[in-house]
């Protein structure tokens, strides 16, 4: 998108926030707002004379919606889907599908995170959205994530040598899992921020409990699959440690619960 073209929708969007938007305005579901042509109920972006068209409100729309459906693809269904899987695979190289899953993970939420700062680049100035948390916390996310499979490839590297986790495995998965709640923890702060700022989009009260609850019983079932993986771990450690046998047969049985519970 041109220079020109950004700041001629910046400046039809400053046209309407300057007539509708204002202190103890109203842009959640149901409100009705007047610019001075008639009652408004499109969230601050109406039709009326110097507004944005009718086109350019489905189109935003459209575009804030995609950005959403990325976003929680990413961190309600993808993250902790790779998440679970390496904590409960059961076979050689899940270590491997482990990463490229979460790889494609983050890559769907690069494209969220793109579809967003296009979004707040496009809204007035003093409706503030960059100093939200909502994006805030999406943008640390981003710029931690990036770090993710790079700590992973290390801890696989140092426990295929070392056979236990050093400070690179912990940074890795504590990362993860702060990461995954944080990511659905913000979904829902970006589902509150659509009521209070002129995005031209307002989610219903089905969909944000649909999103409460879909993502609670993921996030349950992500903390399960870390609590079972870890016990699982531990006593195939303790089974390592009670079957002592030369270090010629023991070296074999290592390797296998290394690529099961690394």
């Amino acid at each position: 998108m041109t220079f020109g073209l950004r700041a001629a929708l910046l400046a039809l969007a400053v046209t309407t926030v300057s007539a509708q938007y204002g202190p103890g305005g109203q842009y959640g579901p149901g409100g009705s707002n007047n610019n001075g042509n008639g009652n408004d109920n499109n969230g601050g972006f109406g039709s009326g004379r110097g507004g944005p068209s009718q086109s350019f409100i489905d189109g935003r729309q459209k575009v804030l919606i995609a950005h959403g459906v990325l976003a929680s693809l990413a961190f309600v269904l993808f993250f902790p889907i790779g998440s679970i899987l390496i904590r409960l695979g059961f076979f050689r190289g899940a270590w491997l599908i482990h990463g490229l899953f979460q790889l494609f993970a983050y890559l769907v939420y690069t494209a969220a995170v793109g579809i967003g700062i296009w979004l707040a680049r496009q809204a007035p100035t003093q409706v503030g959205l960059l100093h939200s948390y909502h994006p805030i916390v999406g943008l640390i996310l981003f710029v931690l994530l990036f770090f993710q499979p790079i700590m992973g490839y290390i801890h696989h590297l140092r426990y295929k040598k070392y056979q236990c986790r050093t400070l690179w495995s912990y940074g890795h998965l504590w990362l993860g899992r702060i990461a995954i709640t944080l990511g659905m923890i913000n979904g829902g702060l970006g589902l509150l921020l659509a009521y209070d700022a002129p995005l031209g989009f307002a989610p219903s009260r089905p969909q944000v409990i649909a999103y409460g609850i879909v993502a609670a019983i993921i996030w349950l079932l992500y903390v399960t699959a870390a609590i079972v993986g870890e016990r699982r771990r531990s006593i195939a450690g303790k089974k390592i440690d009670d079957e002592s046998s030369p270090a010629s047969s023991l070296a074999p049985r290592k390797e296998r619960y290394a690529y099961r519970y690394n």
